[in-house]
Protein backbone atom coordinates (compact mmCIF):
# COMPACT_ATOMS: atom_id res chain seq x y z
CA UNK A 1 0.00 0.00 0.00
CA UNK A 2 2.75 2.33 0.80
CA UNK A 3 5.75 0.87 -1.47
CA UNK A 4 5.76 3.90 -3.43
CA UNK A 5 6.44 6.02 0.05
CA UNK A 6 9.95 6.82 0.64
CA UNK A 7 9.61 6.43 4.35
CA UNK A 8 8.58 3.19 4.15
CA UNK A 9 10.62 0.35 3.29
CA UNK A 10 10.55 -3.46 3.81
CA UNK A 11 7.29 -2.97 4.97
CA UNK A 12 7.93 -0.74 7.50
CA UNK A 13 8.54 2.78 7.83
CA UNK A 14 11.57 4.45 8.47
CA UNK A 15 13.17 7.43 10.15
CA UNK A 16 14.69 10.13 8.22
CA UNK A 17 17.81 10.08 9.74
CA UNK A 18 18.61 6.05 10.93
CA UNK A 19 18.99 5.91 14.71
CA UNK A 20 19.14 3.02 17.00
CA UNK A 21 15.54 2.47 18.60
CA UNK A 22 16.57 -0.21 21.07
CA UNK A 23 16.73 0.56 24.66
CA UNK A 24 20.57 0.42 25.69
CA UNK A 25 22.38 -0.26 29.01
CA UNK A 26 19.30 -1.15 30.44
CA UNK A 27 20.77 -3.54 33.42
CA UNK A 28 18.67 -5.64 35.70
CA UNK A 29 19.00 -2.36 38.95
CA UNK A 30 17.68 -0.33 36.84
CA UNK A 31 14.63 -2.05 36.09
CA UNK A 32 13.90 -2.84 39.54
CA UNK A 33 14.01 0.97 40.64
CA UNK A 34 11.80 1.32 37.77
CA UNK A 35 9.33 -0.57 39.98
CA UNK A 36 9.86 0.47 43.32
CA UNK A 37 11.35 4.59 43.39
CA UNK A 38 8.47 6.49 44.93
CA UNK A 39 9.75 9.76 43.63
CA UNK A 40 8.76 8.30 40.37
CA UNK A 41 5.55 9.89 41.59
CA UNK A 42 3.91 12.75 43.88
CA UNK A 43 2.64 12.28 47.12
CA UNK A 44 -0.64 13.53 46.53
CA UNK A 45 -2.60 15.11 43.61
CA UNK A 46 -1.09 17.80 42.09
CA UNK A 47 -2.47 21.39 41.39
CA UNK A 48 -5.27 21.39 38.45
CA UNK A 49 -8.10 23.76 36.93
CA UNK A 50 -11.35 21.02 36.84
CA UNK A 51 -12.70 22.28 34.13
CA UNK A 52 -16.24 21.33 31.64
CA UNK A 53 -17.48 22.94 28.73
CA UNK A 54 -17.76 26.32 29.93
CA UNK A 55 -14.71 26.58 30.63
CA UNK A 56 -14.12 27.05 26.92
CA UNK A 57 -15.11 30.16 24.73
CA UNK A 58 -18.20 29.54 22.55
CA UNK A 59 -16.04 30.32 19.31
CA UNK A 60 -12.48 29.06 19.45
CA UNK A 61 -10.10 32.18 20.31
CA UNK A 62 -7.21 33.08 18.12
CA UNK A 63 -4.69 31.58 19.83
CA UNK A 64 -5.26 29.32 23.47
CA UNK A 65 -4.15 26.04 24.83
CA UNK A 66 -5.57 24.31 27.71
CA UNK A 67 -3.06 21.71 28.80
CA UNK A 68 -4.74 18.22 29.75
CA UNK A 69 -1.78 16.57 31.45
CA UNK A 70 1.11 14.88 29.13
CA UNK A 71 0.21 15.63 25.58
CA UNK A 72 -3.03 15.75 25.78
CA UNK A 73 -4.20 19.23 24.81
CA UNK A 74 -7.14 21.54 23.42
CA UNK A 75 -5.38 24.02 20.85
CA UNK A 76 -7.12 27.14 19.75
CA UNK A 77 -5.87 29.24 16.68
CA UNK A 78 -7.30 31.48 14.30
CA UNK A 79 -10.58 30.49 15.36
CA UNK A 80 -10.01 26.87 14.49
CA UNK A 81 -10.15 24.38 18.03
CA UNK A 82 -7.97 21.27 17.76
CA UNK A 83 -7.39 18.00 19.97
CA UNK A 84 -4.11 16.93 20.14
CA UNK A 85 -3.38 13.44 21.19
CA UNK A 86 -6.43 13.10 23.98
CA UNK A 87 -5.55 10.10 26.93
CA UNK A 88 -8.27 10.31 30.08
CA UNK A 89 -7.35 7.00 31.13
CA UNK A 90 -3.89 4.87 31.62
CA UNK A 91 -0.92 4.25 28.95
CA UNK A 92 -0.35 0.47 28.91
CA UNK A 93 -2.16 -2.50 28.26
CA UNK A 94 -0.85 -3.29 31.51
CA UNK A 95 -1.90 -1.11 34.04
CA UNK A 96 0.45 -2.77 36.79
CA UNK A 97 3.86 -1.30 34.14
CA UNK A 98 2.29 2.03 33.95
CA UNK A 99 0.64 4.25 36.70
CA UNK A 100 -1.72 7.31 35.90
CA UNK A 101 -0.98 9.44 38.93
CA UNK A 102 -2.62 12.31 38.12
CA UNK A 103 -5.98 12.31 36.79
CA UNK A 104 -7.36 14.45 33.60
CA UNK A 105 -8.75 18.17 34.54
CA UNK A 106 -11.55 17.25 32.29
CA UNK A 107 -14.20 14.47 31.76
CA UNK A 108 -14.37 13.53 28.32
CA UNK A 109 -18.28 14.27 28.14
CA UNK A 110 -17.33 17.64 28.70
CA UNK A 111 -15.27 18.23 26.05
CA UNK A 112 -16.21 21.22 23.93
CA UNK A 113 -17.43 20.93 20.55
CA UNK A 114 -14.30 20.43 17.93
CA UNK A 115 -13.12 21.11 14.66
CA UNK A 116 -11.02 17.91 14.29
CA UNK A 117 -8.95 15.76 16.40
CA UNK A 118 -4.73 15.36 15.80
CA UNK A 119 -2.90 12.10 16.58
CA UNK A 120 0.88 12.22 16.31
CA UNK A 121 1.65 8.47 16.44
CA UNK A 122 0.09 5.15 18.15
CA UNK A 123 1.61 4.91 21.22
CA UNK A 124 -0.70 4.11 24.22
CA UNK A 125 0.06 7.05 26.03
CA UNK A 126 -1.20 9.17 22.87
CA UNK A 127 -3.99 7.22 21.46
CA UNK A 128 -6.78 5.65 23.62
CA UNK A 129 -8.90 3.24 22.43
CA UNK A 130 -11.71 4.54 24.37
CA UNK A 131 -11.56 7.70 23.76
CA UNK A 132 -11.66 7.43 20.26
CA UNK A 133 -14.81 4.95 20.13
CA UNK A 134 -16.44 8.17 22.50
CA UNK A 135 -15.18 10.80 19.83
CA UNK A 136 -15.79 8.81 16.83
CA UNK A 137 -19.77 9.62 16.83
CA UNK A 138 -19.00 13.28 18.01
CA UNK A 139 -16.45 14.73 16.28
CA UNK A 140 -15.96 14.65 11.86
CA UNK A 141 -12.66 14.85 11.54
CA UNK A 142 -9.35 12.69 12.62
CA UNK A 143 -6.05 13.84 11.47
CA UNK A 144 -3.34 11.15 11.88
CA UNK A 145 -0.15 9.86 10.31
CA UNK A 146 0.02 7.42 7.78
CA UNK A 147 -1.33 3.61 8.72
CA UNK A 148 -3.19 5.10 11.86
CA UNK A 149 -6.35 4.92 10.59
CA UNK A 150 -6.53 1.45 10.49
CA UNK A 151 -6.49 1.58 14.29
CA UNK A 152 -9.46 4.44 14.38
CA UNK A 153 -11.38 2.10 11.44
CA UNK A 154 -11.35 -0.98 14.17
CA UNK A 155 -12.63 1.71 17.08
CA UNK A 156 -15.71 3.09 14.66
CA UNK A 157 -14.19 5.48 12.34
CA UNK A 158 -15.72 5.88 9.45
CA UNK A 159 -13.18 6.05 6.12
CA UNK A 160 -14.90 9.48 5.52
CA UNK A 161 -13.52 10.72 8.92
CA UNK A 162 -10.10 9.59 8.60
CA UNK A 163 -7.66 12.25 7.19
CA UNK A 164 -4.00 9.97 6.84
CA UNK A 165 -1.30 12.34 6.11
CA UNK A 166 2.70 11.58 5.31
CA UNK A 167 5.57 13.77 6.42
CA UNK A 168 5.41 17.45 4.28
CA UNK A 169 1.55 16.60 3.69
CA UNK A 170 -1.12 18.75 4.80
CA UNK A 171 -5.13 19.79 5.41
CA UNK A 172 -6.69 23.11 5.13
CA UNK A 173 -9.24 23.75 7.73
CA UNK A 174 -11.19 27.13 7.81
CA UNK A 175 -8.09 28.30 6.42
CA UNK A 176 -5.57 26.77 9.39
CA UNK A 177 -3.00 24.34 7.24
CA UNK A 178 -2.31 21.35 9.51
CA UNK A 179 0.83 19.88 8.28
CA UNK A 180 2.55 16.81 9.57
CA UNK A 181 6.22 16.99 10.04
CA UNK A 182 9.33 14.22 10.43
CA UNK A 183 9.73 13.28 14.07
CA UNK A 184 12.68 10.72 15.13
CA UNK A 185 10.41 7.91 16.55
CA UNK A 186 8.80 4.97 16.41
CA UNK A 187 5.46 3.58 16.26
CA UNK A 188 3.52 0.12 17.58
CA UNK A 189 1.11 -1.02 20.22
CA UNK A 190 2.05 -4.34 20.46
CA UNK A 191 5.05 -7.10 19.76
CA UNK A 192 4.17 -7.50 16.34
CA UNK A 193 3.11 -4.66 14.59
CA UNK A 194 6.90 -2.27 15.01
CA UNK A 195 6.68 0.51 12.75
CA UNK A 196 3.55 -0.36 10.64
CA UNK A 197 2.24 2.70 11.19
CA UNK A 198 4.29 6.51 10.74
CA UNK A 199 4.12 8.73 13.71
CA UNK A 200 4.82 12.64 13.05
CA UNK A 201 5.07 15.58 14.81
CA UNK A 202 2.87 19.11 13.60
CA UNK A 203 2.73 22.60 11.94
CA UNK A 204 -0.33 24.76 12.51
CA UNK A 205 0.22 27.62 10.20
CA UNK A 206 -2.87 30.08 10.31
CA UNK A 207 -3.51 33.04 8.77
CA UNK A 208 -2.40 35.18 12.06
CA UNK A 209 -0.48 32.73 14.28
CA UNK A 210 1.40 29.59 13.83
CA UNK A 211 2.10 26.51 16.47
CA UNK A 212 4.41 23.52 16.38
CA UNK A 213 3.84 20.25 17.92
CA UNK A 214 6.89 17.98 18.54
CA UNK A 215 4.96 14.59 19.04
CA UNK A 216 7.50 12.09 20.34
CA UNK A 217 10.95 11.81 19.26
CA UNK A 218 14.70 12.17 19.95
CA UNK A 219 16.40 15.30 19.17
CA UNK A 220 17.95 15.25 15.64
CA UNK A 221 18.09 18.13 12.47
CA UNK A 222 14.66 18.22 11.96
CA UNK A 223 14.14 21.52 14.10
CA UNK A 224 16.21 23.70 12.35
CA UNK A 225 14.86 22.84 8.85
CA UNK A 226 11.47 22.93 9.97
CA UNK A 227 11.83 26.41 11.55
CA UNK A 228 13.32 28.34 9.14
CA UNK A 229 10.84 27.08 6.44
CA UNK A 230 8.11 27.29 8.44
CA UNK A 231 8.76 29.70 11.92
CA UNK A 232 8.74 31.87 13.53
CA UNK A 233 6.12 30.32 15.72
CA UNK A 234 4.20 32.00 18.43
CA UNK A 235 3.96 28.72 20.73
CA UNK A 236 5.99 25.08 20.34
CA UNK A 237 4.59 22.22 22.41
CA UNK A 238 7.70 19.97 22.81
CA UNK A 239 7.93 16.76 24.90
CA UNK A 240 10.26 17.21 27.52
CA UNK A 241 9.53 14.60 29.81
CA UNK A 242 10.38 10.46 30.03
CA UNK A 243 13.74 10.83 28.78
CA UNK A 244 16.64 8.71 29.68
CA UNK A 245 20.28 8.50 28.53
CA UNK A 246 19.88 4.37 27.47
CA UNK A 247 16.50 5.75 25.05
CA UNK A 248 18.26 9.38 23.53
CA UNK A 249 16.96 8.54 20.21
CA UNK A 250 13.62 7.88 21.50
CA UNK A 251 12.99 10.86 23.56
CA UNK A 252 14.65 13.79 24.01
CA UNK A 253 16.49 15.42 27.00
CA UNK A 254 15.46 18.82 28.63
CA UNK A 255 18.40 20.62 27.21
CA UNK A 256 17.32 19.19 23.79
CA UNK A 257 14.20 20.19 24.52
CA UNK A 258 14.90 23.98 24.47
CA UNK A 259 17.45 23.62 21.85
CA UNK A 260 14.77 22.37 19.54
CA UNK A 261 12.56 25.24 20.44
CA UNK A 262 15.42 27.86 19.37
CA UNK A 263 16.15 26.10 16.31
CA UNK A 264 11.91 26.30 15.22
CA UNK A 265 12.49 29.87 16.31
CA UNK A 266 10.16 29.77 19.23
CA UNK A 267 8.34 33.07 20.97
CA UNK A 268 6.57 30.65 23.94
CA UNK A 269 7.21 27.09 24.78
CA UNK A 270 5.24 25.03 26.64
CA UNK A 271 6.75 22.07 27.89
CA UNK A 272 4.69 18.64 27.09
CA UNK A 273 4.91 15.08 27.91
CA UNK A 274 5.41 15.35 32.12
CA UNK A 275 3.43 15.02 34.84
CA UNK A 276 1.01 12.37 34.52
CA UNK A 277 2.57 8.70 33.97
CA UNK A 278 5.15 7.19 35.42
CA UNK A 279 6.90 6.29 31.93
CA UNK A 280 10.99 6.87 33.21
CA UNK A 281 13.05 6.42 35.69
CA UNK A 282 13.62 10.26 36.80
CA UNK A 283 11.53 12.25 39.53
CA UNK A 284 8.20 13.46 38.52
CA UNK A 285 8.89 16.94 38.40
CA UNK A 286 12.46 16.45 37.15
CA UNK A 287 11.56 17.95 33.68
CA UNK A 288 9.86 20.88 34.51
CA UNK A 289 12.55 21.89 37.01
CA UNK A 290 15.51 21.17 34.14
CA UNK A 291 13.18 22.73 31.76
CA UNK A 292 12.17 25.57 34.22
CA UNK A 293 16.25 26.45 34.97
CA UNK A 294 17.28 26.33 31.20
CA UNK A 295 14.80 28.79 30.11
CA UNK A 296 15.49 31.12 32.75
CA UNK A 297 19.10 30.98 31.34
CA UNK A 298 18.41 30.95 28.17
CA UNK A 299 15.25 34.25 28.65
CA UNK A 300 13.17 31.87 26.87
CA UNK A 301 9.26 33.09 27.37
CA UNK A 302 8.31 29.56 29.21
CA UNK A 303 4.55 28.68 29.56
CA UNK A 304 3.65 26.87 32.99
CA UNK A 305 0.13 26.42 33.38
CA UNK A 306 -1.63 23.66 35.66
CA UNK A 307 -3.56 20.86 33.92
CA UNK A 308 -6.76 22.66 32.72
CA UNK A 309 -5.66 26.19 33.19
CA UNK A 310 -6.56 28.26 29.94
CA UNK A 311 -2.77 29.66 28.53
CA UNK A 312 -2.50 32.36 25.99
CA UNK A 313 0.95 33.14 24.79
CA UNK A 314 1.92 36.78 26.03
CA UNK A 315 -0.72 37.62 28.68
CA UNK A 316 -0.85 34.22 30.92
CA UNK A 317 1.67 34.77 34.02
CA UNK A 318 2.39 31.08 36.15
CA UNK A 319 3.98 29.79 38.90
CA UNK A 320 5.94 26.93 39.82
CA UNK A 321 3.04 24.75 40.93
CA UNK A 322 5.04 21.56 40.95
CA UNK A 323 7.88 22.97 43.40
CA UNK A 324 6.12 21.60 47.13
CA UNK A 325 3.89 24.31 49.07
Amino acid sequence: MYEKTANFQNGIFTNKHPANMTVEDLSFGKTMKFFFDLSRKPKGPLPACKIGKDSFPATPAELQVVWLGHSSMVLDIDGVRLLIDPVFGNASPLPFTVNRFQPPPIKREELPELNAVVISHDHYDHLEISTIKYLAPRVKLFIVPLGVGSHLRKWGCKQKQIVELNWDESIIIRDVEIIAAPAQHFSGRGLRDRNETLWASYIFRGERHRAYYSGDGGYDGRFKVIGEEYGPFDINMIECGAYDKSWKNVHMLPEESVRAHLELRGKHLLPVHWGTFDLAFHKWNEPIRRIYDLAAEQRINLLTPQMGEICIPGTSSHTTWWEPA
